[in-house]
């Protein structure tokens, strides 16, 4: 009888650590990949302070637009305002009228896509920026 009480106390155990082992695992996935998003945004300054100011998804985040004028102000030549975006890491198209620029930025649970839009006036100076922000979810 003590034989068998001591298997079934054995076969409880090692049921009961499948999950305590996932909980964990799941954990220090969690932990790996925030501090990768964390290290992410450290490394790219506008992209940080874009996110600091706007979480959630939009399709046109003033907040976000207040932020990257304070970087990239109106009034700005295109060239430079171009130069700083893809200094960030964003890439870039159009040459003539405006301008969008994107990139893909780690998320906890999926990638962040960012959009800035920005328009110029005839003299290339810069006149208005849009900022688009989906989390995109894996």
């Amino acid at each position: 009888m003590r034989k068998f009480l001591r298997r079934v106390l054995i076969v409880c155990l090692a049921i009961a650590a499948v999950p305590a082992a996932l909980f964990a695992s799941l954990s220090l996935w969690f932990w790996y990949k925030t501090a990768e998003v964390e290290s992410f945004y450290r490394e790219n300054r506008l992209l940080g302070e874009l996110r600091a100011v706007q979480q959630d998804s939009t399709n046109d985040s003033a907040l976000a637009r207040e932020a990257l004028l304070t970087m990239v102000p109106l009034g700005t030549s295109r060239e430079a305002a171009i130069a700083v975006l893809r200094r960030e890491k964003l890439g870039c198209q159009g040459m003539a009228g405006p301008i969008t620029c994107g990139t893909m930025s780690p998320n906890v649970l999926g990638y962040k896509q960012w959009m800035v839009s920005l328009e110029f006036d005839t003299n290339e100076q810069l006149r208005e920026a849009r900022v688009a922000i989906w989390n995109i979810f894996l």
